[in-house]
């Protein structure tokens, strides 16, 4: 599930996590590492079929990561449901990316609903949409069970969901593609780039999508 240096990052975040006393919250990242890399067999040319690397954990843990250091300095309650938010978002943007890859059909941009190529950052289907409800949902669940706090439930099912749309929109106008003879793909070098920037790939999409959902919220509601 994780290649050398992705076990070390996720150690070194989940010794982070105990430290600031959230043990029982590693349920989340665990749930995520599992699940994740689970629905991402869907798609056998997927990298992260040869593991998640240190750069893949930071984008989806890395938040989380910081948010409980925050709360190891200020025991600020709000930053228990931001950490459960990071993971509803990267739950979300999981399952609607490789579930909408795998039975989602033809994607449409996200930007300008047009149809786009098939596996590029941005684009979206009706099938891969609802699939990302459903990773936000099992999230929110989970919390549930965990805290039988309704409101902060819904809470984090709609900033999950709404995350999985805010990495869509990043990936769409961002996130660098660039030209491969006929085709248009997400790594290259930068003469070849075609749109977006060249150093924003999949990895700072997650990174951004979660980061931005997650500060959004403490505005929000701190």
């Amino acid at each position: 599930m994780l290649t050398k240096s992705g076990w070390f990052t996720a150690t070194a975040i989940a010794l982070l996590i105990i430290a600031s006393g959230l043990t029982v919250y590693l349920i989340y990242p665990f749930a995520f590492l599992i699940l994740g890399s689970l629905v991402s067999k869907l798609n056998p040319k997927n990298e992260d079929n040869s593991g998640r690397t240190s750069m893949q954990v930071i984008a989806n843990s890395g938040i989380a990561g910081l948010i409980s250091f925050l709360y190891l300095l200020t025991q600020d309650p709000i930053f228990l449901v931001a950490f459960v938010v990071s993971f509803s978002v990267a739950f979300s943007d999981t399952f609607s990316s490789e579930i909408g890859k795998k039975y989602g059909g033809h994607p449409v941009s996200v930007c300008s609903l047009k149809p786009i190529q098939k596996g590029l950052s941005g684009g979206i289907t009706l099938i891969g949409t609802f699939a990302g409800l459903i990773g936000s949902l099992c999230v929110s669940c989970v919390y549930f069970l965990h805290q039988h706090d309704l409101n902060n439930t819904l809470i984090i099912l709609m900033f999950g969901f709404g995350g999985m749309l805010i990495d869509s929109m990043i990936g769409c106008a961002f996130q660098a593609k660039y030209v491969n003879q006929e085709n248009v793909v997400e790594t290259g070098i930068r003469d070849h780039l075609k749109s977006g920037f060249h150093f924003i790939d999949n990895n700072m999409t997650n990174f951004l999508s979660i980061l931005i959902t997650v500060l959004v919220y403490l505005v929000l509601f701190e």
